[in-house]
Parts: structure tokens; C-alpha cells; sequence
């Protein structure tokens, strides 16, 4: 839940290497490809992942070493608010894993986004840039208090009219905050980590429910892939899986759930980018079966 609302479904210059990424050649459903076919003819990879499991903060923490053993300069895109960004460089900075566990230990969301497997994700990021990694580990989400330059940002963007800026607005936050982050950078590559309603590449259906009176609102979203496709070439990578358990929102509360296979019959093996076909969505890669990982860190008076 994001500002007391539950999401429910779910500009400027290109950005400075975008020209001289290779356009990605046609891919058919079921065509497995290798991360490096997606690194070379893609600016930015968007992983769709589905909270509360413990392979698939780890699946991109294993892209994001792939990336950075390629000699790329790699903007690696959170779905956490900017508030957080200084927490996250003294994660990346901190002398050893217990400090950079503590220095993140005071963020806690209702929906896995700061479950242990994503905490874990974060010391895998620091021990790549403590390797040597070039990476950038940047909050890209919405403000909880927006500035006057993030609504002047999406106000200018070039969107359908059927799409509300308004409920859309976390979306076209994250897209442009990870877009200005890039520029600052000079990145080669950017490798966002956000919830699969976000990183598909078409307008969608969507609802805001209100949390005190239950009224429903309809509305089309424009994902951040909608955004970031303006600016540079983009993949849109579905994370599904074989079924298992995630600790994720049931009856308004985190719990373990039971989640049915994900993973389409074209996507034959685990641990391989497959392509989709013309879709919104353009890869998907399988975790496998999944398991539950909660925030252990949480306070135990929190509604959970």
C-alpha cells in the first residue's frame, strides 16, 4: 500500500548511450536468448518480480553480476522511495554485512518489498561493488512528498490521453527518476528490480481501491516501461516461477500464500531468458518453485 492506497491489477534528452545500442532483432515466443543477447541490444532491462519469494530478489541479484562482470557501468533501479536513498549508500559503504544490515533495518513495507530475501539482495549488490563492480544502487520510486520537479517532470511527458497522471503517478515517478539517475551517472546500462505491474511496456487497466470506504476507481495506468521506451531501447522481463509459497498480502495483511505456476509451457527450463512474442511483456525467465521470505526485521507490533 502506497500513500493509504492500495494498487490493485495491477522529456527531456535520450538517455546518453541509448543511440548506440544495436535495435533488438526479432525474437519469437519460445526463443531462448542469453542475458548478453539482452545487455547488447538493450539500454535498460526492467525485472518484473512478484514480492514476498526468496529466488527472485536473488535471480537479480545474479543479472546485476552478470551485467557488471561485463565492464558496464550498471544503474541499478530500487522500487524504494528517494527518502531512503542515503540508507541504501550506507548499505553499499558499510564495513561489513551486520552494519549494512543495520543501516537498512529501520525500512519496512506491507507488500516484501523489505522482506529478508530483498535485504539479503542488497548485500549481494555490496559485496559486487566492493569487488569492484561498477554499479549505482539508487531509490527510484515516488516521493512520499512530491516536488515541484517531479510534477513539472511528468506534466511534460508525452502520454495518451486515456492514461491518468494523476494514479499513474508512481509509475512515471520511477520511470524518470531512474531516466535522471542514468544521465547523472553516464550509466550503460540500467537494471530495474520492481513489482510486475510496473515494468510492462503498454498502457493497462488498473483500480485504486479506497482503504476507509472500499469505493473502487478504474483508471489506465501507463507502466514506467511505458516511459522509459520513449527515451531508449527497453526489455521488459517477467520473473515467473513453478509454484511454491510467497509471503505476500492476504486479507489485507502480509501471510504465506499458496501460488499456482506462473511459468508458460514455452518456458521449458529454468534460469533462461525466453521471449514472448509482440507483447508488452518481451522475456520471461523462471525462478523455479518459489519460497516464502518475510521481513524478520519488522516490528512484531506492526500490522504485518
Amino acid at each position: 500500500m502506497k500513500h493509504l492506497v492500495a494498487i490493485i491489477t495491477v522529456l527531456g534528452m535520450a538517455l546518453s548511450a541509448g543511440a548506440d545500442t544495436p535495435e533488438m532483432p526479432a525474437c519469437t515466443e519460445g526463443q531462448a536468448v542469453s542475458f548478453e543477447d539482452l545487455a547488447a541490444s538493450h539500454k535498460a532491462i526492467l525485472f518484473g518480480n512478484y514480492h514476498g519469494t526468496r529466488e527472485m530478489p536473488a535471480a537479480f541479484a545474479d543479472a546485476v553480476a552478470q551485467a557488471a562482470a561485463g565492464e558496464r557501468r550498471v544503474l541499478v533501479a530500487l522500487e524504494y522511495p528517494p527518502e531512503w536513498q542515503a540508507d541504501l549508500d550506507a548499505v553499499m559503504g558499510a564495513p561489513d554485512e551486520l552494519a549494512a544490515l543495520d543501516a537498512f533495518s529501520m525500512h519496512h513495507t506491507k507488500d516484501g518489498r523489505t522482506s529478508d530475501a530483498m535485504r539479503n539482495m542488497l548485500l549481494q549488490l555490496r559485496a559486487l561493488k566492493l569487488a569492484g563492480a561498477d554499479i549505482h544502487v539508487v531509490a527510484a520510486d515516488s516521493r512520499r512528498y512530491r516536488t515541484d520537479a517531479d510534477k513539472a517532470a511528468v506534466a511534460a511527458l508525452d502520454l495518451p490521453e486515456s492514461v491518468d497522471r494523476t494514479l499513474s503517478v508512481w509509475d512515471l515517478d520511477l520511470a524518470l527518476h531512474t531516466k535522471a539517475a542514468c544521465e547523472a551517472v553516464d550509466c550503460d546500462l540500467i537494471l530495474m528490480f520492481a513489482g510486475n505491474f510496473h515494468t510492462g511496456l503498454a498502457t493497462r487497466p488498473s483500480q485504486v481501491i479506497d482503504p476507509l470506504t472500499g469505493e473502487a476507481t478504474s483508471y489506465r495506468a501507463a507502466t514506467a516501461g511505458v516511459v522509459l521506451k520513449k527515451f531508449t531501447p527497453v526489455a521488459s522481463v517477467m520473473l515467473v516461477h513453478r509454484g511454491g509459497l510467497a509471503h505476500n498480502r492476504v486479507a489485507g495483511r502480509l501471510a504465506i500464500r499458496e501460488e499456482l505456476p506462473t511459468a508458460p509451457d514455452f518456458v521449458e527450463e529454468d534460469g533462461i531468458y525466453y521471449c514472448t512474442g509482440p507483447d508488452s511483456i518481451t522475456h520471461m525467465f523462471s525462478v523455479g518453485l518459489v519460497g516464502p521470505s518475510e521481513d524478520t526485521l519488522a516490528p512484531a507490533f506492526e500490522d504485518r
